[in-house]
């Protein structure tokens, strides 16, 4: 059956400004675009957009689906503003709860309280009797308390392992674990059945796709038990359904364990970079930095791996013909592995990914541009904890906090995601906050104004370079003749609204391979 989709606005994205009358799609490819007199001859059904916006189907490039399927489960805290608020929430859902169960809360952001301060161990110990882990908002810390500790061992004498932090003061636990120390208890929780996992990635995919998202570049593998465990979640549900499209990142701790199970990609799910996290984050000070924090004379942040380490997960990666996707926020981290990748470079044709690529000045920036690296940008990083950076890092090394423009304009191929749950996974925001450099509902000029990039480019974050950055640009990203059609239909045009309004679009449609997969009524959204 041959579908036209007409009766709206339809940016191609092919360049600024440029629309189709109509387009005509049949076994979830876009078999032509043009006007309705030429095409409507040829279909055997209409659809009618009712003067709604289409797109081509937007792609969050960087997030964790099953976690943020976790954080839609348990406690969400990142709108919390005190330290007394977070301990009343928490310890309200702990009431009742038996010793052996655990409690998870998510999102916590101190830098939001009046007083930026953790709890204390005592203080979460005095919750209640269950497992208790905090996570912060950046994912690079926890806080657990006594219980959860002890399950993963964790005692005032336990050293801290490579690449992470177990904080102590006076040479007491405080409950703070800091990057690899927390994955000492948060990769080993009990709780971590298929049945969880499968009912995390289905709430997931659900939500995303009520953002009008159509795919998402994921890292989940090492997370949840054996990599067999979420790739058998991802079958079940993703290929199952075809109802969205998934690229697997593949954290370097369990790359050759994939490998040997030899999972081939399908259409819905496929298997892309090795993943190596090189640092950490700004947060909990453990992103590497070249000069030493500026509230924290001492302390420099910290690389996860040496460059003799990283060069093993990059050989590694080489042998296997695969690239390699890092984390790296701080520009120590950045300049480190960037030499890496100069002196192993992928095969011809294929991009590495800079994921993050939070402090840059004009060296890494010239560098950059002379490797096969596209980078893997989260604009939503400017919002929330900018004014708290400037005073980790000082105004003037701040001036390259969270690039956009400075990154296209030396050509670089630049896709947007979230890092949900991190931030919340709609592009809208991602979007706006592209845009506006500002958190919403502020009228300044904006964090790093310099930074600014236009509407167009900003919905190119989305489409085309989440294409471009996968090697996938002559198939997904535009709407044009031989691409998937691939759509997400918006009831307002960002290109045009008033940009306070940018985030408050809806979403009307969905839809992948022609298939509408959300679509908004009157009354209830369907899914």
């Amino acid at each position: 059956m041959a579908t036209l989709w007409t009766g709206g606005t339809i940016y191609t994205m092919e360049r600024a400004g440029e629309t189709v009358e109509a387009i005509l799609e049949k076994d979830g490819k876009i078999v032509a675009v043009g006007t309705v007199d030429t095409l409507l001859p040829q279909a055997t059904a209409v659809q009618h957009l009712q003067g709604n916006i289409m797109y081509p189907g937007f792609v969050d490039s960087h997030l964790h689906i099953i976690g943020y399927g976790e954080k839609l489960m348990h406690i969400d805290v990142s709108n919390v503003t005190s330290k007394d608020e977070l301990l009343q929430i928490i310890g309200a859902r702990m009431e009742g709860v038996s010793a052996e169960q655990w409690v998870v809360a998510i999102g916590m952001n101190e830098t939001a309280y009046t007083e930026p301060i953790f709890p204390t161990l005592s203080e979460l110990d005095a919750l209640g009797e269950a497992h208790l882990i905090i996570k912060r908002s950046c994912h690079h810390l926890i806080l657990a308390n006594s219980k959860a500790l002890a399950f993963a061992g964790i005692t005032n004498e336990s050293p801290s392992p490579e690449g992470g932090i177990i904080e102590k003061k006076h040479g007491q636990l405080t409950g703070v674990l800091k990057d690899a120390a927390l994955y000492m208890i948060v990769n080993h929780m009990p709780y971590y059945t298929p049945a969880y996992i499968e009912e995390a990635l289905q709430k997931a995919i659900a939500s995303l796709q009520s953002y009008g998202l159509v795919g998402g570049h994921s890292e989940d593998l090492s997370y949840f038990g054996p990599p067999s465990q979420p790739i058998h979640a991802f079958r079940k549900i993703v290929d199952a359904q075809k109802s969205f499209k998934v690229h697997l990142l593949q954290h370097h701790s369990v790359f050759e364990e994939v490998a040997l199970l030899s999972e081939q990609s399908t259409p819905y799910v496929e298997f892309g970079a090795m993943k190596i996290f090189v640092d950490g984050a700004f947060g909990g000070h453990t992103a590497a930095l070249r000069e030493p924090y500026c509230d924290d004379p001492d302390n420099y942040g910290i690389l996860v791996h040496s460059s003799a380490q990283l060069e093993q997960y990059v050989q590694l990666a080489r042998r296997y013909g695969q690239t390699v996707a890092v984390h790296a926020i701080g520009d120590l981290a950045i300049e480190t592995i960037l030499d890496v990748f100069a002196a192993y470079p992928p095969l011809e044709g294929q991009l590495d990914r800079l994921i993050h690529c939070s402090l840059v000045d004009e060296a890494i920036l010239d560098k950059l541009a002379t490797l096969p690296v596209a980078v893997d940008m989260q604009p939503q990083f400017v919002q929330g904890e900018y004014l708290a950076e400037i005073v980790k890092l000082g105004e003037k090394r701040s001036q390259g906090l969270h690039p956009l423009k400075s990154l296209l304009d030396r050509g670089l191929i630049v896709a947007g995601g979230s890092d949900a749950p991190i931030e919340v996974p709609n592009p809208l925001y991602g979007i706006y906050a592209a845009v506006a450099r500002r958190n919403f509902g502020e009228s300044h000029e904006g964090f790093g104004p310099q930074e600014k990039i236009s509407r167009f480019e900003a919905v190119r974050l989305y489409t085309v370079g989440s294409a471009e950055i996968i090697g996938q640009e002559h198939k997904r990203g535009k709407i044009k003749e031989g691409f998937s059609a691939d759509f997400t239909v918006f009831d307002d045009d960002i290109f045009t609204v008033d940009i306070e309004q940018i985030p408050h679009i809806q979403v009307a449609y969905t839809v992948v391979d022609g298939r509408i997969v959300y679509k908004l009524t009157k009354n209830r959204c369907e899914a």
